[in-house]
């Protein structure tokens, strides 16, 4: 009986290791996906970062723009700024180069 009573200690013993070890697995897991969320945010800049040709471009191009968020970007090896928008009820992007330069642009999807 003894022999019986100690194997189901042991048993139960073994199920809470188990469930801890699941727990700091999901733990830790869950951890490092909001670090990649963060990660992808880190391109986004400050409009103060942007340079004044590229300001003036997307103004004189986009003039009725709303909600611009500025990006750091690269175009093959060339600094790029790319700016998202809703322009005219559309989620857009458009990407300039530090002189103001309309690299491309399209619907953001």
């Amino acid at each position: 009986m003894a022999l019986h009573l100690q194997t189901v200690l042991q048993t139960l013993y073994m199920k809470k290791i188990i469930i801890n070890f699941a727990i700091i697995i999901t733990i830790i897991t869950l951890a490092s996906c909001k670090d990649e969320k963060k990660e992808k945010k880190s391109d986004e800049i400050s409009v103060n970062l942007v340079p004044a040709p590229v300001q003036s471009a997307f103004s004189e191009k986009y003039s009725t723009a709303t909600g611009v968020k500025w990006e750091d970007a690269h175009e093959d090896d060339i600094k790029t700024f790319k700016a998202k928008f809703t322009l005219d009820g559309k989620k857009m992007k458009a990407e300039f180069d530090a002189n103001g330069a309309l690299i491309k642009s399209e619907e953001d999807n």
